[in-house]
């Protein structure tokens, strides 16, 4: 068995990023922190998430992420699987995140895009079926 247990991400203000994905997730929680030394500069570094999975956010990032309509190379954005999407898009825009746009109509999961104030994409995404070959289903 494999399954992606974290990404880690750089970023501009780690507290901004904590309480926009903890608003999101009111579940996580900062469950890890420390400083380090990242070539000769002294960060502060947070895993924010549950016992399984989590986001680990750095400080000392520089300028923004680039657009995603764009071509480049790296992550586009990071998919989190929520039981509830109405009640998290309904918490991050009263937070003011507002929803960028959502995915394709299906049968089976709906999926939601947001930025948060780094211009990170996070898609989050509610699957209505346990069949697996309801929920991966590409050609609906």
């Amino acid at each position: 068995m494999a399954y992606v247990e974290h990404a880690n991400i750089s970023v501009l203000n780690v507290e901004e990023t904590i309480s926009f994905l903890t608003t999101a997730i009111p579940s996580w929680s900062v469950r890890g922190q420390g400083e380090m030394d990242w070539f000769g500069e002294k960060i502060r570094w947070f895993h924010v998430g549950d016992n399984q999975s989590y986001i680990a956010v750095q400080e000392g990032g520089f300028g923004q992420v680039k657009n995603w309509k764009e071509r480049w190379t790296g992550v586009k954005h990071i998919g989190i699987v929520v039981s509830d999407l109405d009640s998290l898009v309904s918490r991050l825009s009263e937070a003011g995140y507002p929803v960028d746009h959502a995915g394709a109509d299906h049968p089976y999961r709906r999926n939601v895009y947001i930025f948060d104030s780094n211009n990170i994409q996070y898609e989050f995404m509610q699957y209505y079926s346990e069949k697996d070959e309801e929920r991966n289903d590409y050609s609906l």
